[in-house]
């Protein structure tokens, strides 16, 4: 296929490959809100990715404008699970004005020290945009001073459609049902809710702390389709699922993880009910429905009074990104048994902040960043749980040193 990025305006396209890391550098990433935030980054850190490197002054209104324009794009693209990074890469000299790339972009932005060697080593000009394939080939070098490239974002895509499926992200990919019984195939079912197919190689399912359980192989799941184990078959898992409170753990190759409580096994009618759960790990009873969309929540009763736990809420941690300290609010709208934990980002117990009773009503835990052993954790991303009455809902916390 053959892609005309150019008029008038514009410099011809150079249309060449050349070994991973010829074209590379490794500068800071200085913007707080990207994910690499401190980190030294360069052409070859983003391993099978789209990488866009955008070459430009803090201090010129053009080369900002044209920076925001490709950080939209960039973020429509990793909003539908595309791997793809844009880095900015501006001059030291104008390095007092990096706000203005930072303060409303996400992307990673990065400063060329004097005698500017990676401008220099790209043959970079103001306002030069470069694209790299996933395996590290420059598929285009344009000055942008005119304006992005209508087409540029189906010349990205193309480059994707030749690499087969994206991974699968946590959140968007995650547990949606459970089911256990004595006297059935117990099974866990995995949902892609994202509009586009994505691979689930190399993720890890398992139980607890219990690591590598079970590593998915190629792998691809459907748009808007579910990925089906039942237990003890040679293409699932092995390991045995306890409806007595058992966490099971989707983590992805980066280490991101989601998880979900098992509560006890209920029967009604003789129908074995299954646990279904939404992308936050909210779960409620259900008629089981492998492999489809999860039926509505049932409601148990015994002696008139209810069995199933009710509604808990688990806001935002605040501040995130944090240091010192934390808070973190939750609220029950009846009285129970709370578990409250933090995690690291491969799943592992690191901190109990609440096991106990509460009362109805909202509470407040505050986090210090220590572990169970009064131990300063490290800078990271981390993941705080609340369990209730066989229920669990986790969310994602930063802390930076």
């Amino acid at each position: 296929m053959k892609f005309n990025f150019f008029n008038i305006y514009f410099l011809p396209i150079i249309c060449i490959s050349f070994l991973k890391g010829q074209y590379d550098y490794s500068l800071e990433d200085l913007n707080s809100s990207s994910s690499t935030y401190g980190q030294n980054i360069g052409a070859t850190f983003f391993q099978d990715h789209v990488t866009l490197h955008y070459f430009g002054h803090f201090t010129w209104g053009t080369c900002t404008s044209r920076f925001g324009q490709l950080n939209t794009l960039y973020e429509n693209l990793k909003d539908q699970n595309y791997n793809i990074e844009l880095i900015g890469i501006a001059k030291s000299s104008q390095s007092s004005a990096s706000g203005n790339w930072t303060n409303s972009n996400n992307s990673p932005v990065c400063v060329d020290e004097s005698p500017f060697d990676v401008w220099s080593d790209w043959g970079a000009s103001q306002r030069d945009l470069f694209v790299l394939d996933t395996e590290g080939n420059l598929v285009l070098h344009q000055n942008i001073t005119s304006g992005v490239p209508d087409n540029l974002e189906n010349l990205i895509l193309s480059l994707f459609e030749a690499t087969g499926p994206n991974p699968c992200i946590i959140d968007s990919t995650y547990i949606s049902e459970v089911f256990t019984s004595d006297n059935s195939e117990n099974y866990i079912e995995i949902f892609n809710s994202s509009a586009h197919d994505c691979s689930l190689e190399g993720f890890n399912l398992y139980i607890d702390e219990e690591l590598n359980n079970f590593i998915f192989e190629e792998l691809v799941i459907l748009a808007g389709d579910f990925w089906l184990g039942y237990e003890g078959n040679a293409s699932s898992f092995v390991f045995n699922i306890d409806s007595s409170g058992d966490e099971i753990w989707l983590v992805d190759s980066e280490g991101n993880s989601s998880m979900v409580s098992v509560g006890p096994s209920y029967e009604i009618s003789d129908i074995q009910l299954s646990q279904s759960f939404q992308s936050d790990g909210i779960g409620c009873y259900t008629s089981p429905t492998p492999g489809d969309i999860n039926s509505e929540c049932v409601t148990l009763k015994s002696y008139n009074k209810d069995l199933v736990p009710k509604t808990i809420f688990l806001n935002q941690n605040y501040p995130n990104s944090f240091n010192p300290n934390t808070s973190i609010n939750y609220e029950l709208s009846i009285s129970g048994n709370v578990i409250l934990s933090v995690y690291d980002s491969r799943g592992r117990f690191v901190k109990s902040l609440f096991s106990g009773f509460k009362e109805q009503g909202a509470h407040t835990v505050t986090w210090n960043g220590k572990d169970d052993n009064g131990i300063k954790l490290s800078s990271g991303i981390y993941f705080y749980v609340l369990g209730f009455n066989g229920l669990s809902i986790s969310k994602k916390l930063v802390m930076m040193q």
